[in-house]
Parts: C-alpha cells; sequence; structure tokens
C-alpha cells in the first residue's frame, strides 16, 4: 500500500473517531459544583450515558464536588465513590474541580477498561484519617502538643488519645516527624521516633492543647510538626487491568492508602500526577502508603513531570510478584501461593511463567505457558501448563510472571525529602530509564531489591539506565548497616546473598552515569549480586548539608561481576575513595586511571575475617 492512501486512511480514522466522541456534563444529571451536596448517583447516571457512545468525553464544570456514602455505594469495604469498570475511549476532565471525599471509601476505580484518560482535578479527603499536631513544650516528663481540633478533631477517652472523623474513631499508632521550616522528614528520624508516648496517658490541659504524660527517646524542636495515622486502608485512584491508561494535570492530595494502585495494567502514562501535601491547608501530608505503586503491570509506564510529597511510603515502587510453589500436584500443574493477596490476581491464561531457584536466585531461561488457573482453597491457586514442566520443580521453587513486565521511564521529575523512607524501588527485567529527575530522599533514592524473604518482589533486572540525574543530600534519615530505609544513595540489595567469588548475580547491566551526587557522606552505591554493573562519568560533590553517618566507603560491592568505576570527578573536598569487595576477586572490579580510589578485598580464612588492601593510586 503506497503511503499516500496510508496517510487518507489514517485521516479518515481520525475524522470518524472525533466525529463519534460525545461530551457528556455532570451538570445534565442534577450535580450542583460547589454545593456540598454528594454526587455520587449523579456522576453514576452520566457515566452510564458515556458507556452508551463508542468515544466520550465526561466534564464538570470547575467546582467543588463532594462525594458520601449516600445510600447507593455497595456494602462493602471497598465501595468507590467514581467508579469506572468495562470503558473504552472515554476521557474524565474535571476542568480543575476539587473532588472531595467523606468517610472510608475509594476516590476512583478504573477497571477493565481501554484508552481512559483522567484529568484536570484534585483529589481530598474532608476529614482525612491522618491527622496532625504540632509540638509545643518538651520536658522529661510529658510532650505537649498543638492540635487544630476543628480540622482535626480528638477525644481524651480513658486517658487516651483518639482522633475522630466522620464515622470512625483510631488511635495513633504510627507517626512521622516534619521539621518546622521546611516540612521536611526531621533529619535521623524514622518511624515512630518518640516512641510509644502517644499509647501513654493524654490530658487536655487547654482547648487544643494536649499533654502526653512520660519520657520520650528524641527530643523534637518546638513547631516539628506530627503526621499521625493508624492504619492504612483504600486507595485514592485504583487501576486494574486496564490497557492505555493517561492520567495528567492531578493533584492527589490525600488518600487513605496508597495515592495511586496501577495494578495488572498495560501502558500507562503519568503526566503532572502528584500525590502532594494541601499546602493551603498547612499540612504535612499526604497519602498513608506509597504516592504511586505499580505491581506487575506490562508494556511502557512512562512517569513525568511528576512530584510527589508528604507520602508515608516510597515515591514509587515498580514490581512483579513472586508466588510459592507448595505442591507439583502433576507433571502439567502446581499449587502456588502468595504472601501477598490472591495468587490469582497474578497469572491469567495464557501468560508464561518462568521457575526460580529460592537458593540461588536464578531465573529458568525456559518459559511455560499457563493453560488454566483454579482455585484450590482460599490460599492456594493451580496453575496448570500446556506442557510439562522440569522435573527439578520442587517447594525450593518460586514462580514469576514473565507476561507482566513493564518497561520504565521516570523523567523530568522531583522525589523531595518529604516522604517516609526512600525514593523509587524498581524491580523488572525489561528496559528501565531514570532520567532528568532531582532526588532529594530521607533514604536510598534508589533501590534495587527482589527478595524471597519478605514482600516477594520479583523482576530482576537486565537493562537500568540512571543517567543525568541530581542526588542531592539523600540519606539524611538512613541508618546503613541497620537496614532502615537504605544503605546508600544507590542501593541494590537483592535477597541474593553470595557466599563465594563464582556465584552468578541476580542482577544484571545497571549503569550509572553522567550524574550530579551532592553528598555530604561516602555511602554513594551499596551493591550486591550484579554482573555488569557501572558508575562512570559522574560529578561527586562535597557538602555540609549534615552529619555524616553512613559507612565509611564510596563503593561497597558484595558478590558482583564485570564491575567498572571510570571517569568520575571527585570534589577536592570529597573524603577519601575508598571501595570494599566482598565475594568477589580483584578481577571483578575495573577502575578508571583516574579515579585514585583504595581497593579493600574482604575475605575469610579459618573463621577469621581478612583483608587486603590495594591502593589505585
Amino acid at each position: 500500500m503506497k503511503k499516500s492512501v496510508q496517510v487518507l486512511i489514517f485521516i479518515f480514522a481520525l475524522a470518524v473517531t472525533t466525529q463519534a466522541q460525545v461530551t457528556v456534563s455532570v451538570a445534565d444529571f442534577g450535580a450542583v459544583p460547589s454545593s456540598r451536596k454528594s454526587a455520587v448517583y449523579q456522576v453514576k447516571q452520566a457515566l452510564e450515558e458515556c458507556r452508551k457512545h463508542e468515544s466520550a468525553v465526561l466534564v464538570f464544570p470547575v467546582g467543588r464536588y463532594d462525594f458520601r456514602d449516600d445510600g447507593t455505594l455497595p456494602d462493602s469495604v471497598s465501595q468507590t465513590a467514581i467508579n469506572l469498570n468495562g470503558f473504552k475511549n472515554l476521557t474524565v476532565d474535571g476542568g480543575g474541580s476539587e473532588f472531595v471525599f467523606h468517610g472510608r471509601m475509594t476516590a476512583m476505580n478504573v477497571e477493565n477498561s481501554e484508552n481512559i484518560t483522567l484529568r484536570n482535578f484534585s483529589i481530598d479527603w474532608d476529614r482525612p484519617f491522618t491527622s496532625q499536631a504540632v509540638v509545643r513544650e518538651v520536658t522529661g516528663e510529658y510532650l505537649e502538643i498543638d492540635i487544630d481540633k476543628p480540622a482535626y478533631p480528638y477525644i481524651i477517652e480513658n486517658g487516651k488519645l483518639r482522633f475522630t472523623g466522620e464515622g470512625w474513631k483510631s488511635p495513633v499508632v504510627h507517626y512521622l516527624l516534619f521539621d518546622r521550616d521546611k516540612q521536611e522528614v526531621v533529619p535521623m528520624t524514622r518511624d515512630n521516633p518518640l516512641g510509644n508516648i502517644f499509647e501513654q496517658e493524654a490530658r487536655e490541659v487547654a482547648p487544643g492543647v494536649v499533654r502526653l504524660y512520660g519520657k520520650i527517646s528524641f527530643t523534637p524542636d518546638a513547631g516539628t510538626y506530627i503526621a499521625l495515622y493508624e492504619h492504612r486502608k483504600l486507595s485514592g485512584i485504583r487501576l486494574y487491568r486496564n490497557r492505555n491508561t493517561t492520567l495528567e494535570e492531578i493533584r492527589v492530595f490525600y488518600s487513605p492508602g496508597t495515592g495511586i494502585l496501577s495494578f495488572m495494567c498495560d501502558g500507562l502514562h503519568f503526566n503532572r500526577v502528584n500525590v502532594q501535601v494541601n499546602e493551603s491547608k498547612g499540612r504535612v501530608f499526604s497519602s498513608m502508603a506509597d504516592a504511586t505503586y505499580f505491581p506487575n503491570c506490562r508494556g511502557l509506564v512512562r512517569i513525568e513531570n511528576c512530584m510527589h510529597s508528604g507520602q508515608a511510603d516510597d515515591w514509587a515502587n515498580f514490581r512483579g510478584t513472586y508466588t510459592k510453589v507448595e505442591q507439583v500436584s502433576t507433571p502439567y500443574s502446581i499449587h502456588i501461593s502468595s504472601k501477598w493477596g490472591r495468587p490469582d490476581d497474578y497469572y491469567q491464561p495464557g501468560d508464561e511463567v518462568c521457575f526460580v531457584n529460592v537458593a540461588s536466585m536464578q531465573r529458568g531461561k525456559e518459559r511455560f505457558e499457563i493453560r488454566e488457573v483454579s482455585a484450590v482453597n482460599k490460599k492456594e491457586m493451580r496453575l496448570t501448563f500446556a506442557g510439562e514442566i522440569p522435573a527439578f520443580v520442587d517447594t525450593g521453587y518460586v514462580v514469576e510472571n514473565m507476561t507482566w513486565n513493564p518497561e520504565v521511564e521516570v523523567v523530568n521529575c522531583i522525589i523531595p525529602r518529604k516522604n517516609r523512607a526512600r525514593g523509587i524501588l524498581l524491580t523488572t527485567p525489561e528496559r528501565a530509564l531514570f532520567e532528568n529527575n532531582i532526588f532529594r530522599t530521607a533514604g536510598a533514592a534508589i533501590l534495587v531489591e527482589g527478595d524471597t524473604d519478605v514482600w516477594y518482589e520479583a523482576g530482576a533486572v537486565r537493562n537500568f539506565i540512571i543517567r543525568n540525574n541530581v542526588f542531592d543530600n539523600c540519606m539524611s534519615s538512613a541508618e546503613p548497616g541497620k537496614g532502615k530505609w537504605g544503605e546508600a544513595v544507590i542501593c541494590i540489595t537483592p535477597s541474593h546473598r553470595p557466599a563465594g567469588n563464582s556465584e552468578e548475580p541476580y542482577h544484571q547491566n545497571i549503569r550509572i552515569e553522567n550524574n550530579v551526587f551532592r553528598y555530604y557522606d561516602s555511602n554513594l552505591l551499596y551493591a550486591r549480586s550484579v554482573r555488569g554493573l557501572v558508575f562512570k562519568d559522574n560529578r561527586i560533590e562535597y557538602t555540609d548539608a549534615y552529619r555524616p553517618h553512613g559507612r565509611p566507603v564510596n563503593f561497597y560491592l558484595d558478590g558482583c561481576r564485570e564491575v567498572l568505576i571510570e571517569n568520575n570527578r571527585y570534589d577536592a573536598n570529597y573524603p577519601p575513595r575508598k571501595a570494599e569487595l566482598h565475594h568477589m576477586k580483584k578481577s571483578d572490579l575495573r577502575i578508571g586511571k583516574t579515579e585514585r580510589i583504595s581497593v579493600a578485598t574482604v575475605f575469610f580464612h579459618e573463621n577469621k575475617t581478612v583483608t587486603t588492601t590495594n591502593n589505585n593510586k
């Protein structure tokens, strides 16, 4: 077919699509902006009108729209205010409106849908499940805090502080400290840094002033903010089993769980989507869990021009899921279990899987197609395959779904020091690129794991490029050596722990190049079990932003092979450069002539640790 004919066909198809697209307004179904009346029913009716058309745009005249349980929501803990299930070619355009939610619900659910765009609105809760206080006074006998009682209602019940809301009451189970001036996580504080003071005797000594009696393990400055919450609940926006989903110009000011959960989605694009603190309300918090979470997606996941702050967990997490082999029932089928969620959520007929040996953490080269997925009981599923599975597969293996792994691009984003724990977590065997981002994190900026210990996050990396980013004084609250929020600015810590210098690594081909590290400490890179690790053409600038508290080693390498460190530029004031090798041969590391790094090789001999040092100067 000639190119001119192809162009004409494309133009005709585009014209037909444009003509077929209709605009539906929620106002036509009785939704009144800024009326404070619940718009749940009206939006539901407008969506049903959109469903009648091949392509539709649902618009909201600008204003505030409130969503309450008005009796039309399902009677379940997962009730959803705005539910898009089974839609195609739909755009939801808020026109800059505020969507305000009340009580326990998911704000928006998009499920089993295709070609969906969400844009131009904000999400918030009128009364968040998170509360906030400000340190007023600290003595050896009590902690005194100010609470904006109209914004964060509370009671003293049986001598204990309890926060109340729209149909709920909760104690304080978790909390974080944010400094007075920048509203960043207070340096060298992590979860519950004051101890169990919120479980102690409480008295209201004046309106909005609560005194908690007992000793605390850390003394915060007056004016320090405290974000207080109980347990994670539901997501703000939930995306499940969709294809080609776009989110743009969205602000999630609050979520009772993950800000945006994207599960088993094929193709995602987020542009100017922020899970962020609502500064106009004087808050320091946003979501009660990760800002964004991407388990078991596929296709291209592109995140650009985004900034998340105030969340009670990581900025973003891209990962697959290992499921454990519980039983080999026939030569064609196995029983599996999942530590997190229903195992049938992770597989469907036609998917291809690999078997991973837990002891070596090596993924088998052969893939096996699933023919059937069926339930065994509440905890186990049966996977039946199109062909025989290997005879060596037993309970020492886990299953990895190779069909559901995303390509990941994170570009032009800001990761500030305003959330719990780390920046971005990634495990995927597909191509990944982090470029032109600014990382200012309380813990590790980038964490690459893959584990069969706790979270069962799958996806041994095969092609990951980290370039042209700025890492600005990260790790301000991490505690290296104790597994708390990270070991280094870039941290690679899979479950595989090498026992010798010849084991095959878990990850492959990670390149860290042309970045700027502004740092007050030594621990730039901690890498375990990587083949093909490159750290080159980076600029390291020395700062005195915080007190050094990390491991005094720039490059901690454990069980890595084919490592290259070269052509990096170091500030003259930067501490002496050091590399430390564990379970490696000297030949596993190549160092450029200008690096001037002293290399210590650590090995065990007759139950003793022996260190040899070689100066590359």
